[in-house]
């Protein structure tokens, strides 16, 4: 062998020293996902993210000191994998604490950092189990004055956040470094190292017993984690000598940065682990929170080729996501490769470009490729999709995420999330018809009623009171599903949605009962916030199959009442649906 084919060899060979892109997604037969699940679709490889955790575990020692942050993908098919793998949830508001309960996260595996925290929701959490991140003074002395009132019966765990006396850099400069620089010391993230010790003296009913630090999103060298672990170390003994209080945990958050190109040089968390294991102590447990790292390359978007057009010679081919989802790629020209329908990546140096749908001039996702051998129709695929895109999402021109599908251990693809409808549209959520354009002093004028007559629904109005229908048989069909097959008695050949609410409703309630074990129900269950659609008519004179899938259940609140979401199906799918139902099981 030669010395240049030899040393051609060894270039081909993976350094472990480099994270290197992710394969799984290359292997994907993307023209049978399009067929299958549509276009616009998250796909999630519950394995790759199986196995980037347990490389943390790895650095951490073990697997409940990760603390995945809810922001880089609120996905609740992501959460529900890293919930039953026992890794802990960060999160950063009251709507994502709600979300990791759903999910499977008890209230002791959630950790809640907030530079914005109500100090008062954050005592709750404290008190009933959960990690509280002081990020100011001033929720400290806040978190010390509740748990004075509480008597000191505070169950969870009290961290600060540090904001150090170190100078925290990015080895390479990007344009959206400063952005994402989530340690520097003028930002306005946590209490400076030099008061900490001041503010923990200060403290007269309540312990703290972790530090918390982040470096920012995207690192790309070890150094500042080394820094950061050293800092942390002294910071605690500082305390420990000046006010009693025993840190146990030193928290280094995440920001450890993946290649999105071939040429992107990133420690993998292999040689993260190899570099700050030296500097990690063994008197203190250490924590993490990684984003990127954990989810970045363990999801993928498909897309569809919907256009080609030659503008001046340039050809263009458009896509159906660009900016709606893809808004990190677009807006901070963080480019991700995209593969192809044949599983290769487009190159990123051509004549051509890839635009997507909106009416934006910034909407591109390759500014510059070639789109030979692309047509109208093809599918194609964004690698390296997990990681503060989707919890980017917009509905810019009114496009929607055509839902979620997820690549199980076993090799089995399910859709865990439809395509979003017209009515979870925000702006129309909340919006009360006719409020903008009447007048506040508009007359009122009464209707004849006698002319509702031709006009009301003798169904809906009489003989809805004569619908019937009766379970013939039920099976669990997984960890929180249940399958149902009813019998309908109704005066029309259809289900009407009146109908269709109360099946779904009481095989909910139903499901509900059985998954918490109960053989009588002995407790009031009702419902909230329901959505339904229906395709076309159910006919109501033959069986009907019903499906509910269950969240978890969360923790009593402070009423006492517990709640949980509850997706259903009739028919083939021929009507789908979600509602939010909640119970009290201490009655």
């Amino acid at each position: 062998m030669s010395l240049a084919v030899a040393n051609a060899f060894i270039a081909r060979i993976p350094d472990p020293s480099r994270a290197v892109l992710e394969r799984w997604s290359s292997r994907l037969d993307l023209r049978g996902l399009q067929a299958e699940f549509g276009s616009n679709v998250w796909v999630v490889s519950a394995e790759r993210l199986a196995q980037n955790l347990a490389a943390w575990a790895r650095v951490a020692g073990s697997v409940d000191r990760i603390a995945y942050p809810v922001k880089a993908n609120p996905s609740p098919a992501v959460l529900e994998i890293l919930a039953s793998l026992g890794a802990r949830a960060e999160c950063a508001s009251r709507a994502e604490v709600e979300l990791a309960k759903l999910a499977g996260f008890g209230l002791e595996r959630i950790v809640f950092n907030s530079p914005s925290a109500d100090a008062r929701y954050a005592g709750r959490l404290l008190r009933d189990g959960a990690t509280v991140v002081a990020d100011s003074r001033e929720t400290l002395a806040a978190l010390d004055a509740f748990a004075a009132a509480a008597g000191g019966a505070v169950r969870g765990r009290l961290f600060i956040r540090v904001n150090p006396a170190i100078d925290i850099r990015y080895r390479r400069s990007e344009s959206w470094s400063e952005l994402t620089s989530h340690a520097k010391r003028t930002g306005k993230f946590g209490i400076p190292s030099e008061e900490v010790v001041d503010a923990v003296a200060a403290l007269t009913a309540i312990e703290v017993t972790g530090l918390h630090a982040h470096a920012g999103t995207q690192m790309d060298h070890v150094a500042p984690f080394v820094a950061l672990a050293e800092h942390l170390t002294a910071l605690a003994d500082e305390i420990a000598a000046a006010t009693g209080h025993r840190v146990v945990t030193l928290d280094l958050g995440g920001g450890l940065g993946i290649p999105f190109s071939e040429a992107d040089d990133f420690p993998s968390i292999e040689a993260f682990a190899d570099a700050v294991r030296p500097s990690l102590s063994p008197r203190f447990d250490h924590w993490f929170e990684p984003g990127h790292a954990l989810v970045g390359d363990a999801v993928a978007l498909l897309a569809t080729v919907t256009g080609l057009k030659s503008v001046r010679g340039r050809r263009w081919a458009i896509a159906d996501v660009g900016t709606d989802q893809l808004a990190k790629i677009t807006l901070l020209d963080w480019r991700h490769p995209v593969l192809g329908p044949d599983g290769r990546r487009l190159p990123t140096e051509g004549p051509d470009a890839l635009g997507g749908p909106l009416c934006f001039s910034g909407d591109v996702l390759l500014p510059a490729t070639d789109i030979s051998g692309l047509e109208e129709g093809d599918p194609i695929l964004v690698q390296h999709a997990g990681a503060y895109c989707a919890s980017l999402s917009n509905t810019f021109n009114g496009r929607r995420s055509g839902g979620t599908a997820v690549i199980r251990a076993d090799g089995s693809i399910v859709r865990t999330a439809d395509a979003a409808g017209r009515l979870d549209e925000p702006l129309v959520r909340g919006h009360r018809w006719g409020s903008a354009t009447g007048s506040r002093t508009a007359s009122r004028s009464e209707i004849d009623v006698s002319r509702l007559a031709h006009l009301t629904s003798k169904v809906l109005r009489e003989d809805c009171c004569a619908e019937r229908f009766a379970y013939r048989s039920v099976a669990q069909v997984g960890e929180r599903a249940w399958e149902f097959l009813c019998e309908v008695d109704s005066p029309v050949p259809f289900v009407a949605m009146p109908l269709a609410t109360r099946i779904a409703g009481d095989a909910a309630i139903v499901s509900t009962l059985l998954m918490l074990g109960k053989s009588v129900k002995t407790f009031p269950i009702w419902g909230a916030s329901l959505e339904m659609k229906i395709t076309r008519q159910i006919p109501s004179g033959e069986p009907l199959k019903v499906r509910i899938e269950l969240s978890h259940p969360t923790e009593p609140r402070a009423g006492g009442s517990r709640n949980l979401a509850v997706r259903f199906t009739l028919g083939d799918e021929t009507a789908t649906g979600a509602f939010e139902i909640h119970f009290d099981d201490a009655v």
